[in-house]
């Protein structure tokens, strides 16, 4: 009884382990664009995709939209997929606002946490 149990646990675990695997050769580019081109915020037809790799649990991605450039991701378990998650690359700004230079963005949380000058 419990070798079933086990052998049936191994076999889940090995199906579900495979799943972003399959997603890939299942996966077009236009269902890459549909969800990039929500995660950054352009049409479908204005992102180009590229360098496509599969995880276990996850296929990422390169994209490019206006002349940007983004890494990707989602993930997927069995026939559930989230959304793309798309992070901008190259240069990085200063994420602390300062009240001179942007009156406005300087909130009291954000100078509580001490983001504020």
């Amino acid at each position: 009884m419990k070798l079933k149990l086990i052998t049936a646990c191994v076999v889940a675990l090995t199906v579900l382990s495979g799943c972003g695997i399959i997603e890939k050769q299942v996966a077009s580019e236009e269902s890459l664009q549909q969800k990039a081109s929500f995660a950054i915020g352009t049409q479908p037809s204005n992102i180009s995709i590229t360098n496509v790799q599969s995880g276990l649990e996850k296929i990422t991605f390169d994209a490019e939209a206006n002349g940007s450039q983004y890494s990707c991701y989602y993930t997927t378990v069995i026939a559930v997929k989230s959304d793309a998650i798309c992070k901008k690359m190259g240069a990085q700004t200063d994420p602390k606002p300062t009240t001179e230079e942007s009156p406005g963005e300087c909130n009291a949380l954000l100078k509580a946490a001490g983001r504020c000058e």
